[in-house]
């Protein structure tokens, strides 16, 4: 199975640049428009990568990192 990313970008063009690259190395890609859809994401599935902006509306990328430090612990970097 290929890799699951999670891609947290409130720029929709950036966002679709990153996610239609990595879609076409075989990457299987996720995206979120917030950091509170970014969580949402993240608390459902299982993503072996987040390429997060940190100047997301709801919930910033400093915060959303340090909450999902906190739900996945140490595996999280």
């Amino acid at each position: 199975m290929e890799p699951h990313i999670l891609i947290v970008e409130d720029d929709g063009h950036i966002s679709n640049i990153i996610y239609e690259g990595l879609s076409a190395a075989n990457f299987r890609c996720t995206q979120a428009f917030s950091g509170s859809e970014g969580k949402l994401h993240a608390e459902r599935e299982v993503f072996d990568l987040v390429i997060l902006d940190l100047m997301l509306p709801g919930i910033s990328g400093e915060r959303l990192i340090r909450e999902l430090k906190a739900v996945r612990g140490p595996m999280c970097r």
